[in-house]
């Protein structure tokens, strides 16, 4: 993911722009920050972000597709 999205830090203004996934800052920044430290829950923040975002869209999916076996 990293080298694939170009990782950039820049708000993209193209959809050809680099751009930087949460994963890849998560995976890029963990490394280096001190354990409790506030740079530390912000990367906790994302993954629950992207935990909620990534349930939110699975429990969507699942509930059109009964919906989609029951007609």
């Amino acid at each position: 993911v990293l080298m694939a999205s170009g990782h950039a830090i820049n708000i993209p203004t193209s959809p050809f722009d680099s751009v930087r996934a949460l994963t890849a800052t998560i995976a890029s920044e963990l490394g280096d920050t001190v354990r409790g430290g506030d740079h530390w829950g912000s990367l906790f923040t994302l993954g629950i972000l992207l935990f909620v975002v990534t349930f939110v869209i699975n429990l969507t999916a699942d509930i059109v597709v009964r919906g989609i076996r029951k007609k």
